[in-house]
């Protein structure tokens, strides 16, 4: 599948190494954010956090997960920032299509919000 951005320059991302960002506690919680979204996108860029919580991923290095106020204190910093859109939770972070394509082998759906190829919303 071809990436489009409108004539816009764009590159690839490495989604395995943004997982690795996600759980690196040396990033601010907010900035991790971000990186568990891209790094757990799928098709149509939700990332659901089903089999492995996203409180898990954010754990310290000492294995301590932040509680669910400062997880949500960091998702609403990223929305404000443009990070992710506003329809994300912890339950599923949702990147923006405009910063975000992917292709190839992988889901299209997302049963936290009801999605399914081509019922995406432009954002």
């Amino acid at each position: 599948m071809a990436i489009n951005f409108n004539g816009a320059p764009w590159g690839g991302i490495n989604q395995a190494a943004q997982q690795r960002r996600a759980k690196d506690p040396r990033h601010p919680l907010v900035y991790r954010i971000e990186f568990a979204a891209i790094g757990w996108a799928n098709n149509v860029g939700h990332s659901r956090f089903d089999g492995l919580p996203l409180a898990q991923i954010l754990a310290d290095g000492k294995g301590n997960q932040p509680n669910r106020q400062s997880i949500d204190k960091a998702i609403r910093k990223a929305k404000e920032l443009g990070l992710i859109v506003p329809e994300s939770n912890a339950r599923c972070l949702v990147v923006s299509p405009r910063a975000f394509q992917r292709g190839g082998r992988g889901t299209y759906t997302c049963n936290v919000h009801g999605v399914s190829r081509g019922l995406r919303p432009a954002n």
